[in-house]
Formats: C-alpha cells, sequence, structure tokens
C-alpha cells in the first residue's frame, strides 16, 4: 500500500466506508521506483462526510479549493489529499489532466485500475491528456506548464494533438493567478535536463509572451569571446548552474541587458550587468517569484544581486586570467573580492559569495573562450576566493570591539560618524590580517585617515 503509516491508516479507515483509491503522483512514481511522500486520494463520499468523518476521528482535515473541495491532512513531512469521485472512475479521470496521473490503485486489494492506460503511457514514454486536449486545457491553462515539467521530468514525448492544444492556450496562462504560474515555473527551473524545458517553453510561445526580454536574445550575436549567441549562451550557463531556483533564475537573467547595451557596429557590449538587473526587477513584477525563493522578498534581491554582479569576478581578475598578474598578491585581491560580494553592511554572507562563484563558472562554462584557454588558472582563483570566504567568516567571529569602543568615545564620535569609522577599520582589519583591533596606534592612524576622508567629503581641504 502506498504513503507513510499516517497517509495509510486514514485511507485504510476510509476504506472501511467506501471505496478508496489512491491516484495521481504517488502510483505514478510508485511505478518509476521514485520515492513520493505526498498522496493523492479518492473516496466514493460527499466532502462534506469525508471531512466530518476525519474529525470525528481526531484528525485535523483543511478543506481547500472551491470548484473541487479537497481535503488535505498534514502529518510532519507528510500530506494527503481527499477528494470526492462520482462512483466511476472514468469520470473522475476525466477531470484530471494527463493520463500518467489518471491511474487508480484500490487501497484494499493493490489493484489497479487504468480507464486512459496511464500505465502503457508512462511505460512507452508518451505524454497525452485524459480525453480532449482543447476541453483540458480550457478546464485549466495551467496544464500547458505541467505538461513541459512532466514531459521533461520523465523524459516523455508529447503527442502531436496534445501539444498543438497547448500552444493554443498559452495566451489563456495571463487569466490563472501569478502564484499559480510561478509556482509552475519554480517547479520547471529546477528539473536536472533545464535547457529542454526552457526550449519547449520558447518553443510553444511562452517567453514570445510574457519574458519578451529573453526571447529577443534569438540570434544576438556576441564578440569573438564567446562561441555562442546570447540566447544559446544563455541556456548553456542555466544548464551549467546547480539545480537551486535562486542561481537557475539569476542565470536565466543574467544577459538581459545586452539587447540594450549592445554596440551594434563592433560586437561589443557595453556594460549590461546593471541592464540586466532592472530587466529582472521588471519580471519580478509579473510574477510570484518571492514565493518559491528561500527569502522571500529577500531572495528577489539577492538574485538581482548576482545578476548585477555577475561579471564582477572576470573583471576583477582580468589580468589573473590572462597571465599577467603577480600571483604573490592573489590572496590579498581575493580577500578584497570575498569582502565586497559578501559583506551586506550587517553581516558576512558566505552563501551570496558562494553563488556569485557558481554564477561566475556557469557563465564561463556557457560558451567565452578564455574559460578553457584559462581553465587552471580561473580555478585557482576560485579556491583563493573560497578560502578568503572562509578566513573572513572565521575572521568576524574573533574581532572584539571592546578597545574600539573605548577609543571612539574618547574621541567623541557619535551617530553617522561612529558607523563610517567602524565600517573603515572593518574593512581593514579584513583585507590586511596584521593589524589588530586591541592595538590603539592602528585605530589613531586609522583614525587620522578617517578624518582626512571626512574632510574631503565636507569639501574641507
Amino acid at each position: 500500500m502506498l504513503g507513510s503509516s499516517f497517509q495509510q491508516e486514514v485511507l485504510k479507515r476510509l476504506s472501511l466506508i467506501c471505496p478508496v483509491y489512491c491516484v495521481g503522483g504517488a502510483v505514478r512514481d510508485a511505478e518509476l521506483g521514485i520515492p513520493n511522500k505526498d498522496v493523492d486520494a479518492v473516496a466514493a463520499l460527499p466532502p462534506e462526510e469525508i471531512f466530518n468523518l476525519l474529525t470525528h476521528w481526531g484528525y485535523t482535515p483543511h478543506l481547500l479549493g472551491a470548484k473541487l473541495q479537497t481535503i488535505s491532512l498534514f502529518q510532519e513531512s507528510d500530506r494527503l489529499d481527499l477528494v470526492s469521485f462520482p462512483g466511476e472512475l472514468e469520470r473522475d479521470a476525466l477531470r484530471r489532466d494527463f493520463t500518467i496521473n489518471a491511474i487508480y490503485q484500490d487501497v484494499n486489494t493493490g489493484e489497479i485500475e487504468d480507464p486512459f492506460q496511464g500505465l502503457s503511457d508512462l511505460r512507452n514514454r508518451y505524454l497525452r491528456t485524459c480525453g480532449n486536449p482543447s476541453e483540458r486545457f480550457e478546464e485549466d491553462p495551467l496544464r500547458v506548464l505541467r505538461m513541459i515539467r512532466f514531459a521533461v521530468k520523465y523524459g516523455l514525448s508529447i503527442e502531436n494533438e496534445t501539444w498543438q492544444s497547448a500552444v493554443i492556450f498559452v495566451p489563456q496562462l495571463s487569466e490563472v493567478s501569478k502564484e499559480r504560474v510561478t509556482e509552475e515555473l519554480g517547479k520547471i527551473l529546477v528539473l536536472e535536463n533545464i535547457a529542454q524545458s526552457l526550449s519547449l517553453l520558447d518553443r510553444i510561445g511562452f517567453f514570445q509572451l510574457y519574458i519578451p526580454e529573453l526571447f529577443r536574445l534569438k540570434g544576438l550575436a556576441q564578440n569573438r569571446f564567446y562561441t555562442k549567441d546570447v540566447w544559446d549562451h544563455t541556456l548553456k550557463v542555466v544548464q551549467y548552474s546547480p539545480e537551486q531556483i535562486t542561481l537557475r533564475l539569476a542565470a536565466l537573467f543574467h544577459d538581459l541587458g545586452r539587447w540594450q547595451t549592445v554596440g551594434r557596429e563592433k560586437g561589443h557590449y557595453f556594460p549590461h550587468d546593471k541592464e540586466s538587473a532592472r530587466l529582472s526587477r521588471e519580471i519580478f513584477s509579473r510574477f510570484r517569484w518571492s514565493m518559491v525563493l528561500p527569502g522571500g522578498a529577500h531572495g528577489e534581491q539577492e538574485v538581482e544581486y548576482l545578476v548585477r554582479h555577475h561579471s564582477l569576478g572576470s573583471r576583477t581578475f582580468r589580468k589573473e586570467l590572462r597571465g599577467e598578474a603577480d600571483w604573490r598578491k592573489v590572496s590579498f585581491k581575493a580577500r578584497c573580492f570575498a569582502w565586497k560580494i559578501g559583506w551586506n553592511g550587517q553581516f558576512f554572507d558566505p552563501l551570496r559569495v558562494e553563488n556569485l562563484l557558481k554564477l561566475w563558472l556557469a557563465d564561463l562554462q556557457g560558451g567565452r573562450q578564455v574559460y578553457w584557454d584559462n581553465f587552471e588558472r580561473y580555478t585557482r582563483i576560485q579556491s583563493e576566493v573560497r578560502a578568503a570566504s572562509l578566513w573572513i567568516t572565521e575572521r568576524i567571529k574573533t574581532l572584539d570591539w571592546k578597545v574600539f569602543t573605548q577609543f571612539v568615545q574618547e574621541k567623541g564620535l557619535r551617530g553617522k560618524s561612529y558607523g563610517r569609522f567602524k565600517e573603515q577599520v572593518r574593512r581593514v582589519l579584513i583585507r590586511c590580517p596584521e593589524y589588530c583591533l586591541n592595538d590603539t596606534t592602528f585605530l589613531e592612524a586609522e583614525y587620522q585617515t578617517y578624518l582626512l576622508r571626512d574632510a574631503q567629503r565636507l569639501g574641507q581641504l
């Protein structure tokens, strides 16, 4: 029997009263040998009776959905969704999207009921709707995106009639809530074969209608340092990115600004990073990416930050990549780079440093000849930056500001002046390990530097 002990217990109790079948993802994934903690089931009782029974048995059911009422139960990481069915499985199956999701398993006997031959389709790696494709997509246009996700995730070929109907209903996605569309896109973007996912979204017309900033990158030539046009390069960068939504989105949006900033006569690009970040913000407003990103709205800011700074590594270490720099100075440079990226004004974030390194690597792997020409130099730089990030993390933990606090009190620094001086001292301590926060001689020297800079800032010199 499918499910955890909790899910099985609930289903068994219901099955003593009426026919109960598991259906959907749990049955499909069991056939493929894939674990699935969520179980969907249908029971031949009205929704209110199911709800009342579960409540009477001491469970805490939640009634979700206005159109097709779903009764959900949760226990730790397990979820059980129950809906009522009219007693005929074929009628219930017509409410579902694809045949691979309309395979039923009797809770008591374990026997399979398969009204639309979904098992055969699954074994033959074939994706088609239950019944008339146009009717299924009209019922819920979001099924267009689900079609792409299932096809890519399970390696399925899409039936021609299903595909043609899906193309027709792409415009109707605008009628679906931003939340539902974003949730489905979030699942698509973390698939292993993301390049195929993006290609299907492009072929079906999704980008042209909803993210034209991506669509217009097709055929946009790059300079001699790249081996692909901007669109193909973007596909490769996303493919080389880890299966994490933050990095996948940053990779997808990192070159959006190239279309506006290209110098067409010479094939060069003026700095496109800021423009790419601005366009990313515009795209965020059309969806609800904060739902699927770690940190919510802060997650959107992190994506924008990565997009804005994705070229910083190549610019900072240009001479090192070319073999023109003194490698004895790389450790210092790596500390400065890691600090600039990881310090957000409140705390040092090593994850941001790591994410930028991964995006930088994916960008180079995605078609920049300099990566393959300077592979050893590049990996050495990344190692230095990672070591610097780790060192900074530990260094910050050991800083004791007691002597500093006493020093600034004696100098009469308060408010913003105190904050600016502290930030200056912290930056020097990170860049130069030989300095000590308890050394008043060091603090006095930094204070004199601060006074000079403050006077210059105020125009007194």
